[in-house]
């Protein structure tokens, strides 16, 4: 039997016209731990989790560098600087969701210790090493880690492409809000889908047989 499809339409006014190219890209799941994706709805992580599982195994299919980030447990308080008074403890245990399979595609991890995945690691000249001037997001949470990943990245001349039905936010307003401040501002927001057509292996073009080929007298 079929399951029935996670994916959601994606209308937003983009204000870029920018193309998924795998060949510029790379993939950043962004803090999609077990104690972040506890706070989501229970559709919108089913929903996620399933669509930027999608996502990973196409990137690994097309050799597109996987890059997973991640805030580390804190041994103390004080580690978490500023974020402890709004967050609090954070995370208790270190480990990504399990279904996503980031082992099996060498996802390589990403500390972070504030909102971008960008902050205080080295994940730009890691693309820059790689040749890679684009990047896809999926994760949570929207308005927040997500967006400000996205800032990042256009402040760095790298294109970001948030994957609408494959990010979620802990309250849907909060979601629809960073989502259209992106479209506007940082990024191209893009559906699933959109993604994986892009993804896809292209055919090779057939070539005719020698025996097509014949002169005209």
């Amino acid at each position: 039997m079929r399951r029935p499809s996670r994916r959601q339409a994606v209308k937003f006014s983009n204000k870029v016209d920018w193309t998924i190219e795998p060949e510029r890209c790379a993939l950043l799941v962004h803090d999609m731990q077990p104690h972040f994706l506890n706070a989501l709805p229970q559709d919108s992580r089913a929903r996620i989790v399933a669509n930027a599982r999608d996502i990973c195994d196409a990137s690994a299919r097309r050799g597109i560098p996987i890059f997973a980030s991640h805030v580390p447990k804190a041994r103390r308080l004080d580690e978490r600087g500023l974020m402890a008074d709004i967050w609090g403890p954070g995370p208790a245990a270190a480990g990504f969701e399990p279904a996503l399979g980031l082992d099996a595609h060498h996802a390589r991890p990403l500390v972070k210790r504030s909102y971008s995945a960008f902050y205080g690691n080295d994940f730009e000249p890691l693309l820059r090493r790689l040749g890679r001037d684009a990047l896809l997001i999926v994760g949570v949470y929207t308005s927040i880690g997500c967006h400000y990943s996205a800032v990042d990245a256009f402040s760095r001349d790298i294109k970001a492409f948030l994957v609408a039905d494959a990010v979620a936010d802990i309250d849907e307003a909060d979601h629809s809000a960073g989502l259209s401040a992106m479209a506007k501002t940082c990024a191209k927001v893009v559906a699933t889908s959109d993604v994986i057509d892009a993804l896809a292996p292209k055919k090779p073009r057939r070539r005719l047989p020698d025996s097509y080929a014949y002169d005209v007298c």
